[in-house]
């Protein structure tokens, strides 16, 4: 939603600019988009293999999907994992693992079941993290490329056009005077591609390649919450423990004590925590990663 919001405040505001200044016709010059477009698709087909290329499409559908749920749910989950398996087994947890859609649990908890130690555990899925954010990098980087070859094509546009502009100065004394009285148009035109250039820079490829890195920061966090509450869970460390320390990963204000709510729960008489179904989870982190 936020860029949505952001790219219709940002191209409205040029717009209102441009037709305070003159009219839309003044800014519109078919070869200053040609030089600046093509001179930076090429340069991105180029520098990047093609099947990464054509999945641009598919991640620029993430830049407009709903943010990243905060982790908060993540520690919500391994509250009642671990309460569950301190209460009844490990092995209890075999149901919860076939019902859970994020992968990082359903493997961590596959782990545990098969009894193996917390260090390969950590080790595993540290490994498939560190890949999962090094495919959104890739992924990433065609944006921060494009970001940088827009503005340089900007720039060899003006360029062409000051040195075709300065070349008709020289056609002789009425040739000459023409282009003199011309002048003033001929440098506006050669600045458009400079125009083209930073404004497709710094209102969309900039801003695309940071809500990426953003996404990815935000998975990455919770599921380093998830490591952690699986090694944890395994250890068999007390649920109100596994709160505390997960809870240390967030700010304040998204803290909460998922602990102490299912102990009134409990001493209430309360139905038992129900067992985390698919709906619980946030699915969005297999979705973006999928996309790279």
């Amino acid at each position: 939603m936020s860029t949505i919001v952001g790219i219709i405040a940002g191209v409205s505001l040029l717009f209102i600019a441009i037709f305070s200044k003159g009219g839309i016709g003044t800014f519109l010059d078919p070869a200053s988009a040609a030089i600046v477009l093509g001179g930076t698709l090429g340069a991105i087909f180029t520098a990047y293999p093609l099947p990464r290329v054509f999945r641009v499409a598919k991640v620029i559908g993430q830049i407009f999907k709903k943010d990243i749920q905060q982790p908060s749910w993540v520690i919500a989950m391994m509250v009642r994992l671990s309460h569950k398996a301190r209460q009844k087994s490990l092995l209890s947890l075999e149901e919860d693992m076939r019902t859970i859609n994020n992968r990082f649990i359903r493997h961590g908890l596959e782990m545990i079941i098969d009894g193996h130690p917390g260090d390969l555990i950590r080790d595993v899925l540290m490994t498939e993290l560190e890949l999962v954010r090094s495919r959104h990098r890739n992924g990433a980087s065609i944006f921060v490329s494009a970001a940088k070859y827009a503005p340089a094509f900007g720039m060899i546009g003006t360029l062409i056009g000051l040195v075709a502009m300065l070349k008709s100065l020289g056609g002789g004394t009425e040739q000459g005077a023409n282009a003199l009285s011309g002048l003033g148009d001929g440098m506006a035109v050669a600045l458009i591609t400079t125009f083209y250039g930073s404004m497709l820079s710094n209102l969309f490829f900039s801003p695309m390649a940071d809500k990426l890195k953003n996404r990815s920061d935000d998975e990455a966090l919770s599921t380093t919450i998830i490591i952690e509450g699986l090694i944890m869970i395994q250890s068999g460390m007390n649920p109100r423990i596994v709160e505390k320390k997960l809870n240390s990963y967030l700010p304040p204000h998204l803290r909460a004590h998922h602990y102490d709510k299912m102990v009134k729960k409990a001493k209430g008489s309360a139905p038992p925590p129900k067992p985390v179904v698919e709906d619980d989870v946030d699915d969005d982190f297999d979705d973006f990663d999928d996309d790279f």
